[in-house]
């Protein structure tokens, strides 16, 4: 599951490329049960597409899509940056805070891009709600997806740095309607480029 969602993701699978599952499992060396739960399990998370007797594909990407996955996440990646300061322990906060500045430091792109997710990843775990954890990891790899394709699209020649800082001391300082509202406009940022 993790190796077909990560090749998702990263467009390594180009959308509406057939996905063949005995030639998934002879190129992950895995088992056919395997890959057909982990394929089954893409699909409920919009990022395969199966058709009954016609085969298995990378799900398609519409720009439609997102606009509907930014609205979600605007209101749920909020909603975590808010509850993440007020939940998250002192040293969560610290090393949220750590992170972020060595973030803002680094310059190369696929760096800043992983660095990025995991600023994310850490937020929903220190908001400790398990409910829209799921959703938000969820709908951040459909939009860190969407990403990717308009990356290959059309590269930017100068990517902008992700700067986390302000919302990390927003966390430290358990500033919850800060977090919420630089987080709300990280996202639509983000959406929007």
């Amino acid at each position: 599951y993790g190796i077909l969602l990560d090749r998702l993701v990263r467009l390594h699978y180009q959308p509406l490329q057939p996905l063949n599952e005995r030639e998934l499992t002879a190129e992950l060396d895995i088992g056919l049960a395997p890959i057909r739960e982990a394929l089954r399990r893409l699909e409920g998370e919009h990022l395969v597409v199966i058709y009954p007797r016609r085969g298995i594909f990378a799900a398609d990407i519409g720009l439609r899509d997102q606009q509907s996955i930014k609205e979600v996440r605007l209101e749920l990646e909020g909603l975590a940056a808010s509850l993440a300061a007020m939940r998250a322990t002192t040293q969560e906060r610290q090393s949220l805070m750590k992170f972020a500045e060595q973030l803002a430091e680094e310059r190369d792109i696929s760096f800043q891009i992983a660095g990025d997710a995991e600023i994310h990843r850490r937020i929903y775990r220190m908001a400790r709600n398990d409910y829209p954890a799921i959703m938000l990891t969820q709908n951040f790899n459909l939009a860190l997806r969407l990403w990717y394709f308009c990356n290959q699209s059309a590269p930017s020649p100068t990517p902008e740095t992700v700067d986390h800082r302000p919302l990390a001391l927003a966390i430290l300082t358990a500033d919850s309607e800060k977090a919420r509202t630089l987080m709300r406009e990280h996202v639509a940022h983000d959406s929007d480029r």
